[in-house]
């Protein structure tokens, strides 16, 4: 069967396809009676507007391209289900891509072009500065989800991650952990960076070395192995920040294997306060990185950036607050 159109539409309704394509436009003026015929014959026929060619017209698809990596981690996955909500509440709908591990980023982000999208919102890898230029002369809003990359017409939205890291280290320090270490992504991803940056510098005030360890990928099978082999070093370390909850989460079931006892012989500090994160079998101590906050304030930057194209651009950085759990000791809190 083939795809109706918006002549057939007309010719059932009884009304030219200009009608139509005035009923289906927001602010398009009809009559009742008009947009009831139409209505029921779109309905008996499966017609839905096309929004690339509502696009040609109006300049606006109401199509948000959003570029992510793999969802394997519960963190992504939110984050495209709050901003599939929120977008839909404003009547927008999300156009959802996948960066490819070939091409991070590039291909997928000018797939908005392709599309006619309002704007891309980019959450996975690396943006090539050339691609972010290609989308700003066409007029494309960009927004980038957790890094920072300072060019025209491209807005940041971004945890505070240095103090998240601080925050981390201090807590670790006051509850007397002297054998410090960080397990995160290999320094790969822009927050993975900021926040061990942070917590490094914490520890080196406090005149302490820091053990670091990479994930080797990103499921939880490697973030398993990379935490074994961390608690299996001599000294072993008795505190340990983790880039994401993912990650920690991970670590505390390596621990566990390993006859580890959590918190007395090992503290555990995540980043980003999953769901999860509060289980009674994990207990954990974590940064919170809200992502209805995240999502709101992508929100509040493509609106203002649709409303207002040539505004100047702007980075925000959300704070972050450390929620303590069963993961970490509480001998020196109160110190």
């Amino acid at each position: 069967m083939e795809r109706a159109t918006i002549k057939d539409v007309a010719r059932v309704a009884g009304v030219s396809p200009s009608a139509v394509s005035r009923v289906f436009s927001d602010g398009g003026s009809a009559s009742t009676e008009t947009r009831a015929k139409v209505k029921a014959a779109a309905e008996r026929l499966g017609y839905r507007p096309s929004l690339l060619a509502r696009g040609l017209v109006s300049k606006r698809t109401s199509l948000v391209t959003l570029v992510t990596g793999p969802l394997g981690d519960p963190f992504d996955a939110e984050l495209v289900e709050c901003l599939a909500d929120a977008l839909a509440e404003d009547g927008i709908r999300l156009l959802l891509t996948l960066a490819s591990s070939t091409a991070p980023g590039g291909g997928s982000l000018l797939h908005a072009l392709d599309y006619q999208s309002d704007a891309v919102i980019v959450s996975a890898g690396t943006m090539p500065l050339e691609d972010s230029a290609v989308c700003v002369k066409a007029g494309l809003p960009v927004i980038l989800v957790g890094r920072v990359l300072e060019a025209e017409g491209v807005d940041c939205v971004l945890a505070d991650n240095r103090d998240g890291g601080r925050q981390a280290a201090g807590l670790l320090l006051r509850t007397g952990c002297r054998h410090p270490a960080y397990l995160g992504l290999g320094k790969t991803t822009f927050s993975d960076r900021e926040r061990l940056q942070g917590f490094g510098q914490v520890i080196a005030d406090a005149g302490l070395p820091l053990d670091e360890r990479a994930v080797d990928g990103r499921d939880h099978g490697a973030a398993f192995m990379a935490a074994s082999d961390l608690l299996c070093r001599n000294p072993r370390p008795d505190g340990l920040f983790c880039s994401n909850d993912s990650i920690a989460i991970a670590t505390i079931e390596a621990a566990r294997a390993l006859g580890i006892a959590i918190p007395e012989q090992l503290s555990v500090v995540g980043f980003n306060n999953l769901g999860m994160a509060s289980w009674q079998s994990f207990q954990l101590t974590t940064l919170d990185y809200p992502v209805s906050a995240l999502a709101g304030e992508v929100m509040d930057l493509l609106k203002s950036r649709l409303d207002n194209p040539k505004r100047a651009d702007e980075i925000r950085r959300l704070v972050t607050r450390l929620v303590v759990r069963g993961t970490t000791r509480r001998l020196f809190a109160s110190s």
